[in-house]
């Protein structure tokens, strides 16, 4: 079940917020095929947990109005069924402070936000805002948000609006500050409550680099805009897929929105949804409705209640490359007998509209110890194609799939979760 609350707001944070769910419910309407996952349209103006923040600056539109691209996409299973055995940027510059002296507004671009800091302030280095919903309400083409070490507790979800989009040679960045991975922590939300995840994006081009998030609601981060970057990013413990690109159903086929994005060097683990069973926390989905262009490259999903990845009926083609699913259908500190325990879903038959079936590409990637299949096409109508993956004792290597070029690995799920990445932040070679 996925419904998610109106987005034309951000959301205010005691200081950020939260993730999703797509379990099935017969209540939901949805037609099922031979799975278990459906989904809830979304409310006409649903804005729990939520509260407005100030306007924000002049981000060009993208596509359309804020008022039309605003709403919250709703996403999630929606009849899903496994069919076997049972988803380059520059790295970040060094920051600047602001240069005028005594914490006078700064002169750039550039705010601060760290957990000792204060909404009062203006924003530098030297005077740091102390929520993330302030410096979001500095948001338009160019500027970057520094975040600094700590960790910033909310029960409210962190939505970034249409409206808040940079453009293709200014983009918005929040990124972490030098000193420390900062820790977006959203214990407080209501575990399985898909009214609250903890970062809700719908604008479009944004990078956010070097965070991290656990226990949301729902999604960790649910994106529904285009053409963003998720970079280092670390998401875990949340109570629905941990990062998932899907459209609003009202936007189902709009090739403009959920497409594009590109989720890079990311590592997702341990998400459980206990209320239905464990049948929807993936690690990374770019599922139901999505437009061209998603790319996975570096990643890792690991001991995830459901699968790694999953494309469930996605009708554009998703590209994978060097990543990594292992222990997926092993929760941690839960159960999940609803659970498929796939390493790679490649996609599902249609059952609405924007959605159908795709040739999706997976290259380089591993799949190892997962509970059911390695890799599996599930009931999409259209092959994917992998070339030069590999996989280990999972139920069952390749589900009604082929590889071309098969590469032998016997790295361990427990090495697997430590391997260091380079400088680069990329995954090393596969053992």
């Amino acid at each position: 079940m996925y419904r998610l609350s109106g987005l034309g707001l951000l959301t205010t944070l005691g200081l950020l917020a939260a993730c999703g769910s797509d379990g099935a419910s017969p209540s939901h309407g949805w037609p099922s095929s031979g799975g278990s996952d459906s989904e809830m349209l979304p409310p006409g103006n649903d804005t729990a947990g939520t509260t407005a923040v100030p306007t924000a600056g002049t981000g060009a539109a993208q596509g359309g109005s804020a008022t039309t691209q605003g709403g919250m996409p709703a996403i999630g299973g929606s009849g899903e069924s496994t069919g076997g055995s049972g988803g380059t940027s520059a790295a970040g510059t060094a920051p600047v402070a602001g240069t005028s002296a005594g914490g006078s507004a700064p002169t750039t671009n550039e705010f601060w936000i760290a957990t000792d800091g204060a909404d009062t302030n203006p924003g530098t280095e030297a005077a740091p805002f102390a929520t993330v919903v302030k410096g979001l309400s500095k948001a338009k083409p160019g500027v970057k948000l520094w975040l600094k070490p700590g960790t910033y507790a909310s029960a409210a979800t962190i939505n970034i609006s249409f409206g808040y989009s940079g453009t293709e040679q200014m983009p918005v960045t929040l990124q972490a500050a030098p000193g420390g991975r900062p820790m977006l922590d959203f214990s407080l939300q209501q575990p399985g409550n898909d009214d609250l995840r903890g970062i809700n994006l719908v604008a479009n081009y944004w990078h956010i680099k070097g965070i991290e998030i656990k226990k949301a609601g729902d999604n960790c981060i649910a994106i529904a805009g285009s053409s963003n970057i998720i970079e280092d990013v670390i998401v875990h413990e949340c109570g629905d897929t941990g990062i998932q690109i899907t459209a609003p159903s009202d936007q189902a086929t709009d090739d403009s929105r959920a497409a594009n994005n590109t989720i890079l060097n990311c590592d997702s683990w341990g998400n459980l949804d206990s209320a239905t069973g464990g049948e929807n926390a993936d690690g990374f989905a770019a599922k139901l409705r999505i437009g061209p262009g998603n790319t996975f490259k570096g990643c890792r999903a690991w001991n995830n209640a459901d699968d790694g990845w999953d494309l469930f009926a996605a009708d554009d083609v998703v590209k994978i490359d060097n990543c990594w699913a292992f222990s997926n259908g092993k929760p941690l500190g839960g159960s999940n007998p609803q659970g498929d325990g796939n390493g790679f879903k490649l996609g599902g038959a249609p059952n609405g509209a924007g959605q159908g079936g795709a040739v999706h590409l997976v290259t380089g990637s591993f799949a190892f110890e997962n509970k059911a299949c390695g890799f599996v096409r599930n009931n999409n109508p259209e092959v994917p194609k992998l070339s030069a993956c590999g996989a280990k004792d999972n139920k069952t290597a390749y589900c009604s799939l082929s590889v071309s070029g098969e590469v032998s690995m016997s790295l361990s799920s427990t090495a697997a979760r430590t391997a260091p990445r380079g400088a680069d932040g990329s995954l090393p070679a596969m053992k």
